[in-house]
């Protein structure tokens, strides 16, 4: 599971901080009915609670109102209606485990004042929303589960609300070191799998970093462990969880080696690569990019697993195909057999007579004269069939060119789409897999009309993209058609744009939050940065990078892509590289 008990804990800091005192205005629900959407209204203020409760993907997001995703995803519902026109009172967690609880308060027909709660269950294939009275009888759910699902558990309208099951493990912000060190003395498994089996809210890399910045061996078992190795892993176990109590944390999308997203970090984790690691300005914003940078690499891989199995079957197809043509070439081979037959029976027509169904002739065609038995139709003459073997003749030799021609082209085609098979079997993005499709489609393999890979506007545009520390955006141009796409039709006049001085280079584009916020010193240098490190200067020590507003920049007609005119532009000097590394 990607969200933790801990994530939770953080999330609900966030969620306080955005939905305290709204007011619940309408409630949607998807096609599929496994996702829930709030709207909130406030004073000058509207947001959205959004709530998937599918098994893979549970999970909560702040979302700003975006009416055009409302009409397309999502569709008014009664399911929830007593929540309408709630206001937040309270936020918790209950008991450290993987639940939200939102008290509200609304007022009755009678002016008095009702309170409820809406229960929001992230427990993976479990995961529910529940709305309860005072008295925690349910009103509603999402999921409806009666007793043939849980005897013990039953989650149906009229009945009490049970919370989940008590949480196994330890709350790793309540223990105390000598029941860690008590408990670790025990364990004989390596230090990180420790720590994950006994204390909820860990995953896997945050288990990780606290045994490496302890400076304990990751491959060492936690009950050989001295007792200066289980002091110092107890001290940096304590400060991590101390420090994202106090809610010092740097939130990061963490990816494998391959691109994939593979969990979302509160903190830092020196130990990767900067490559794998996206940070953010807030929980709820790595939230959101994670499981939408999962649901696109899950729809890719589907496309490629879609394009694999038409490229296989194609393959099988050509493959019978050019063996079927393969037989028809050795028999059309025999053309030159034909013709010599045919010369052979000119020659001696005086001496074969109609109604012989064959006969035995010196091929004077042949170096050695063999004899050859030539077969004959008994209803025609010598002549007559000397033209039936001329005839067979021009046949086989015109199905022998055209079988060659079939055949080239089945193995040219089958060479190219093994090609093709090799590439979606590696790493690739969606602009080469929309490359790929629409190259099936030209050698037929694929229908015209099969859906297209979806991404943004702009074809096949996905620039690099980077997140300050103090969550400002910036974009990198891949190659000059997309630098011209990047400044010229997705950044914003008010946006910055940064390029390296005087050598080609990607264009670089500080996304500003609103036309009135103006970026720090240091995101200027951050994005100068990254202009100077995919640029020609990336391995000097120090490198000269403009920049200005995007308004600023302007292309002269008829110039090659990527080539502009910049006005009004500044100076800055910096050091080539990815903010974050070494």
């Amino acid at each position: 599971m990607v969200i933790n008990s801990t994530l939770i804990l953080c999330l609900v800091f966030e969620l306080k901080e955005a939905l305290s005192g709204l007011r619940i205005t309408d409630i949607y629900t998807s096609s599929n009915q496994k996702e829930l959407l709030f709207s909130f209204r406030g004073k000058n203020k509207k947001i959205s609670l959004y709530f998937s409760a599918h098994p893979e993907d549970c999970r909560m997001e702040i979302r700003q109102e975006d009416e055009e995703t409302l009409k397309k995803d999502f569709q008014k519902t009664n399911l929830f209606g007593f929540a309408k026109g709630g206001s937040v009172q309270k936020i918790e967690q209950l008991d450290f485990d993987r639940v939200i609880k939102i008290f509200c308060k609304k007022r009755t027909q009678f002016g008095e004042g009702e309170t409820f709660a809406l229960i929001f269950e992230l427990t993976g294939r479990n995961s529910n929303a529940v709305l309860v009275k005072q008295d925690d009888a349910i009103l509603d759910c999402l999921k409806k589960i009666d007793a043939s699902k849980n005897r013990f558990r039953q989650i149906l309208p009229g009945k009490k609300y049970l919370p989940p099951p008590p949480f196994k493990k330890l709350n790793p912000f309540l223990v105390k070191r000598e029941d860690f060190e008590k408990l670790l003395k025990k364990c004989k498994k390596p230090a990180p799998e420790c720590l994950l089996s006994v204390f909820g809210g860990m995953d896997e890399l945050l288990a990780q970093n606290i045994v490496i910045r302890s400076g304990m061996d990751l491959g060492r078992r936690a009950n050989e462990s001295s007792e200066e190795d289980l002091k110092q892993l107890w001290e940096t176990f304590s400060r991590a969880f101390e420090g994202i109590s106090h809610r010092d944390l740097a939130p990061q999308v963490v990816f494998d080696p391959n691109g994939d997203p593979k969990a979302i970090s509160l903190i830092d984790l020196p130990f990767l690569p900067e490559t794998q690691k996206l940070y953010y300005k807030s929980l709820n914003s790595a939230i959101i990019s994670f499981f939408s940078l999962k649901l696109r690499r899950e729809g890719e891989r589907k496309q490629i697993h879609t394009l694999s199995k038409t490229i296989s079957r194609a393959l099988k197809k050509l493959k019978d195909r050019a063996k079927k043509i393969e037989e028809d070439l050795k028999e059309a081979d025999r053309f030159e057999e034909y013709r010599r037959f045919g010369e052979l029976l000119l020659m001696n027509k005086e001496k074969i007579k109609k109604g012989e169904a064959s006969v035995r002739l010196t091929d004077v065609f042949d170096p050695d004269h063999q004899v050859v038995e030539i077969p004959l139709d008994p209803k025609f003459t010598a002549l007559e069939n000397a033209q039936i073997y001329f005839k067979r003749y021009s046949k086989a030799k015109e199905a022998s060119s055209i079988a060659k021609k079939r055949g080239s082209e089945a193995a040219d085609l089958i060479v190219h789409l093994e090609e093709i098979s090799k590439r979606l079997e590696g790493s690739i993005g969606k602009s080469e897999l929309e490359e790929i499709r629409l190259s099936l489609v030209k050698l037929g393999v694929v229908r015209k009309g099969t859906p297209k890979i979806k991404g943004k506007k702009g074809k096949g545009f996905s620039p690099r993209r980077f997140v300050t520390r103090s969550g400002w955006e910036i974009l990198v141009g891949r190659n000059n058609r997309e630098n011209d796409y990047l400044t010229f039709q997705f950044a914003r006049p008010y946006d910055f744009w940064f390029h390296a001085q005087d050598v080609s280079g990607s264009h670089v584009v500080l996304r500003r939050k609103d036309k009135r916020s103006e970026p720090s010193s240091e995101e200027i240098t951050e994005a100068a940065k990254l202009a100077a490190h995919f640029s020609k200067v990336r391995k000097e020590k120090k490198a000269a990078v403009l920049y200005t507003q995007v308004k600023y920049v302007r292309k002269p007609k008829g110039a090659k892509p990527g080539l502009v005119l910049v006005e009004k532009e500044k100076s800055i000097l910096v050091e080539p590289g990815i903010p974050g590394e070494g």
